[in-house]
């Protein structure tokens, strides 16, 4: 509430009060011969209007009314509340006159009362009465959120999308790391926005790179969110050029972006592989940059750890430090690891194995220690040591380009198999122990090497491997190799990595796959292999990109997001008439870019890359990253770099703020990058592959309401300087940088805050405004998600709840 008549100190952190010390001496009124707790009167006092005197003193009658005292609960006051009293404010009398200055908006405050803003309050003693029940609060206690409340324990845990929670904390409460204090959570875990059924609008969050200048005559001639500025395609978002000493040549990029928070700030970095001129091979630059706005973290420009340029990158914490590391295959036949702080850390032994756009993956082998690191059929230390690269070409990975493997514990024995293709290896050992051993565990009969992934499609525990392998995609039994079933990915082409997901919600695994002319996602009933549905595309160059799977509305549905030579697009998971009951004409398995649920210009190459979906900026909201280039001969060229995009209508759910290398399937790594000693079996839980964590059935949503809107009383002879505090009483978190508007009613608009720190559920911020000018006894309210028009940007569980309270403030005494 806001006060007044004392000056009052306030001791702040960024977002929680945690007392406030003001100048007044009162005692509290439990000494005052009224019974009541923690200094609360517990007798309201209906008042007439004063008189004055001609000693200058105020003279106020008053009719006193019943009450309870809140200790016994028996009735106090004379009960008809008829009889008139004079009262004095000297000590504890009730007859005499009242000083000026303990009058209060015209009437004289009561015993163990003071005048706070015009308004009659309980003396506390010292901080004012907390919320609006006037609440004097115990010693041990605080004002939070309009309510006094009882602190847990001290505490220092962040919490933010990449550490949602505080282990020091218990249940019912979070931990404000500012204040140093568990507080009670304000979360609703029944708090839910549903939202519609694949309605969204992509729009760019950031851009990084270089930009192809494309001549228009309308905005309809250019890519999504650009508009037509002087027959020039020109991006109304962000948009970051490398700098020119930070290697600004290198700006292509045909690799997948990964995504991880490296230095703990709470807000996942993208790191990846770029390129100069048509040098896709070798001289490639990793480079890391902020997942919020594309800013420069760091960017390894030492000549003895260029990369293999269109090479996958992965991140895992290999050395054990809490912070992620990234390897990737290097200019030759070795890796090269590189500190989360972008310090070059090694160069591993050589491999004999392929190296073409090939992926690293991160696993613990031997479920001993770190963590050790897969290249092909290659396994090495997490120091580069070369522990065991198995026999033979034809089990690496490989289809066209590569290689990527797959790492399972197909046979249940609690280690991770290395699937390599065709061929699965198992090992023994521990690389402490140095008895770390590999050998194969089964060669599929299959003719040719191939690209994987891992799921149990018929549901006994036991995982199947899909390989996919010169246009054809086949079912492998996990624990022998035998196929079990194959089809032909349609209008042929060699086949980019498989997608594992529920694409078309009926509870079944369904499989993923472009080839060079058409995305396919194949149905298989644990006997065969069938078309759900098909599109067409353009990939006639690599015929080896992957995709990415994820339920961004949360129906049940995975939709699909694919990248070919000339468009990313995002399919719905199964076609639009398919899904209406009875099935509409359009349900024909042949998707066209009419059912399409997004598509915008983007070209590229094609690699082995794939758009990545995560958490990208710490808002706890999907996001799409993604790479371009324009160094080939594609019938249309657009920009090249790294592209981040957002829905624009805040309809995609929550996931992930992590997606760590080519053969990501959730369970393989934590939040941070943590690699688990033992993993727990994907399919399992997920039974997934390159999907994220999707909202499924919570639909979990924020709900942010502003609390204790506050003022400074000394300033308002100069100016208005307000406070609020603003809580997610949701089960969502949101990020950084909400916007907070304050008004007052003749003015209008006093200005606009944004939010500094990210709020998860229970969380709290206070954000504060200056406004210049002289203000007496002027109506102010602040309203959270709200850019100062009345429009905001979030979609919240409740929508009528974003304003406070209209507060009259800087009422003078008397």
């Amino acid at each position: 509430m806001a006060r007044a008549t004392r000056t009052c100190a306030s001791i702040f952190s960024s977002s929680v009060l945690l007392a406030t010390a003001c100048g007044d001496n009162s005692s509290a009124n439990t000494d005052s011969g009224v019974s009541g707790t923690q200094g609360t009167l517990p007798v309201t006092t209906d008042q007439t209007e004063p008189t004055a005197g001609s000693d200058g003193t105020v003279t106020a009658t008053a009719t006193e009314g019943t009450g309870t005292d809140s200790a016994t609960g028996v009735p106090t006051g004379p009960g008809s509340a008829t009889e008139p009293d004079t009262v004095t404010d000297t000590g504890n009398t009730t007859s005499g006159t009242c000083s000026e200055d303990q009058m209060c908006s015209g009437v004289c405050c009561g015993p163990g009362q003071l005048c706070d803003n015009g308004e009659c309050v309980p003396d506390c003693g010292g901080p004012p009465p907390c919320g609006a029940a006037k609440e004097c609060c115990a010693a041990d206690q605080l004002c939070y959120l309009g309510a006094c409340v009882t602190p847990g324990p001290a505490c220092s845990d962040q919490v933010c999308a990449t550490k949602p929670t505080a282990d020091t904390c218990g249940d019912g409460f979070i931990c404000d790391p500012n204040a140093g204090l568990c507080l009670p959570s304000q979360a609703d875990p029944t708090c839910q926005y549903i939202p519609p059924a694949n309605v969204f609008k992509p729009t760019p969050l950031f851009t990084w790179g270089k930009r192809k200048v494309i001549a228009c005559n309308a905005d309809a001639d250019c890519q999504v969110a650009e508009v037509c500025t002087d027959q020039v395609c020109t991006p109304t978002w962000n948009h970051l050029i490398p700098q020119a000493d930070d290697m600004p040549n290198h700006y292509q990029s045909s690799s997948i972006p990964i995504v991880v928070d490296l230095n703990d700030d709470c807000v996942p970095e993208i790191i990846f592989n770029t390129y100069k001129g048509q040098d896709y091979t070798t001289d490639g630059i990793l480079r890391a940059i902020r997942g919020d706005d594309g800013s420069k973290v760091w960017t390894v420009t030492d000549a003895m750890y260029r990369t293999n340029s269109s090479a996958n990158p992965a991140a895992g914490d290999i050395d054990m430090d809490g912070r992620a590391e990234i390897v990737v295959s290097g200019a030759g036949k070795y890796l090269i690891a590189i500190d989360s702080d972008g310090t070059p850390l090694w160069r591993s032994e050589n491999f004999a194995g392929s190296n073409s756009s090939g992926s690293v993956a991160i696993a613990n082998m031997d479920n001993d220690g770190a963590p050790e690191i897969v290249f092909g059929r290659a396994i090495f230390s997490n120091e580069g040591k070369l522990l065991y690269e198995g026999p033979g070409a034809q089990g690496q990975g490989l289809n066209g380009q590569g290689p990527i493997s797959c790492l399972a514990d197909l046979d249940g024995d609690m280690r991770p198999e290395l699937i390599g293709g065709r061929t699965a290896y198992k090992t023994t050992g521990t690389v402490a122990g140095d008895d770390f051993a590999g050998s194969v565990l089964w060669t599929s009969n299959v003719a040719t090497d191939g690209f994987c992934g891992v799921a149990d499609f018929d549901v006994d525990g036991k995982p199947e491997v899909v390989l996919v392998t010169m246009g054809t995609v086949r079912v492998l039994n996990g624990q022998t190799g035998v196929q079990i079933a194959t089809a032909n990915i349609p209008q042929a082409g060699t086949g980019g990595p498989p997608n594992i997901a529920d694409f078309d919600g009926d509870g079944v695994r369904d499989i993923g796959v472009a080839g060079s002319a058409r995305y396919t996602v194949f149905q298989f009933d644990g006997m065969a292999l069938s078309q759900l549905w098909t599109a067409a595309t353009e990939d006639d160059s690599s015929q080896v990109t992957g995709s990415s799977v994820f339920d961004f509305d949360g129906d049940g549905r995975a939709e699909v997001v694919y990248n070919d030579e000339a468009y990313i697009r995002i399919y719905p998971g199964v076609e639009p008439d398919c899904a209406m009951n009875p099935p509409g004409p359009g349900c024909n398995k042949n998707m066209t870019d009419a059912e399409v649920l997004f598509r915008d210009r983007n070209s590229s190459r094609t690699r082995t890359e794939y758009p990545v979906i995560a958490d990208v900026n710490g808002d706890f909201k999907a996001d799409i990253v993604f790479s371009t280039n324009n160094d080939s001969n594609a019938a249309l060229v657009t920009d090249a770099g790294i592209e981040v995009f957002k829905d624009s209508l805040d309809n995609w759910v929550s996931t992930r703020p992590v997606w760590n290398q080519h053969s990501y399937h959730i369970t393989n790594v934590g939040l941070v990058g943590e690699i688990p000693v033992v993993e727990n079996p994907n399919w399992a839980s997920f039974n997934s592959y390159r999907n994220n964590v999707q909202g499924a059935a919570d639909f979990c949503a924020p709900d942010l309401v502003p609390y204790d809107l506050t003022f400074e009383a000394e300033a308002c002879a100069t100016g208005l300087k307000l406070s609020v505090w603003i809580a997610n009483q949701g089960c969502l978190g949101v990020g950084p940088g909400v916007n907070v508007a304050f008004y007052e009613q003749n003015v209008g608009l006093l200005g606009v805050v944004a939010t500094k720190g990210p709020l998860v559920a229970g969380a709290a911020e206070q954000v504060s405004l200056e406004y210049a000018g002289a203000f007496d006894s002027v109506t102010v309210w602040a309203a959270v998600d709200d850019d100062g028009t009345g429009n905001g940007v979030l979609n919240e569980c409740v929508e009528d709840n974003n304003s406070s309270p209209m507060d009259q403030v800087c009422i003078p005494p008397g």
